[in-house]
């Protein structure tokens, strides 16, 4: 099944969400460049209806860290280059976040990858068991990353 076969899209990155969260236990290391995949990610996640404005805490939310580490980590991805800082609209002394077209580029980039890593486990699966396994690993993805 190719990526633009993929029965739903949202299956490779759900996939990832799950990794990441179990990822986090003890002994698991993370490197730069997936600190800077999970920054864009939650940077680039659609925004709240409430509150549309993305932060460092947001980010924070998102990931399921404390505000320092979310901090350090939206730092860093702003001196890589994938994140801009800018002031908000609504309140002048809060820091918004947006993917910089190099953000832009890296979350198309792992989204990609994601989804062939999810297409190469399903490989040869029937259509059908593909489509009800990535509705189900979605809703398990957002039911984990809700029970952590």
């Amino acid at each position: 099944m190719s990526d633009t076969d993929s029965p739903e899209p949202a299956s490779g990155p759900a996939l990832f969400r799950v990794v990441r969260v179990l990822g986090r236990q003890p002994g698991s290391v993370e490197q730069d460049r997936l600190i800077h995949i999970l920054v864009v990610q939650a940077v680039g996640e659609p925004a709240s209806p409430d509150d549309p404005e993305v932060t460092v805490g947001s980010v924070a939310e998102r990931l399921k860290l404390d505000p320092s580490t979310a901090s350090r980590m939206v730092s860093d991805a702003v001196k890589s280059g994938y994140v801009a800082q800018g002031a908000s609209v609504r309140d002048s002394r809060r820091r918004v976040l947006a993917l910089t077209p190099d953000g832009v580029e890296l979350l198309a980039r792992a989204r990609e990858f994601q989804q062939r890593v999810f297409d190469g486990l399903v490989a040869g699966w029937e259509e059908g068991e593909v489509r009800e396994f990535s509705r189900l690993l979605v809703r398990f993805a957002e039911a984990v990353e809700r029970g952590v």
